[in-house]
């Protein structure tokens, strides 16, 4: 049994791949062409490209989604090793993380 089995990245790629792409497709503000992203991450087709983004993008949003409300909490990290040198928010290697959730009584709302 693997740890991608029943997710999307449940194909006979390496999960670096999976990675390198995902960096690709979300690191531009208008998302990246398979023909592009076949270039770029050196993937072996078009279609495999294509095939990559369809199921990425049909993940990042979910049907019938409502908005957050009531109490929303809001937060952030980096996510990154010390850097020397480097005091506070002035990183030069680290990947800064947002996270907001909805409370819900004694539980997690949405994410």
């Amino acid at each position: 049994m693997s740890v991608t089995a029943g997710t999307i990245f449940q194909v006979n790629l390496p999960l670096v791949v999976w990675f390198r792409t995902v960096w690709q497709l979300t690191r531009q503000k208008n998302g990246i062409s398979a023909l592009r992203l076949h270039r770029i991450v050196g993937l072996g087709s078009y279609k495999t490209a294509w095939a990559m983004l369809h199921k990425l993008r049909r993940a990042m949003v979910r049907p019938g989604r409502d908005r957050l409300a009531g109490i929303v909490e809001v937060d952030e990290t980096y996510w990154g090793s010390e850097e020397h040198g480097v005091i506070g928010r002035l990183t030069e290697s680290k990947a800064l993380i947002a996270v907001v959730i909805e409370e819900d009584g004694s539980g997690i709302g949405g994410i």
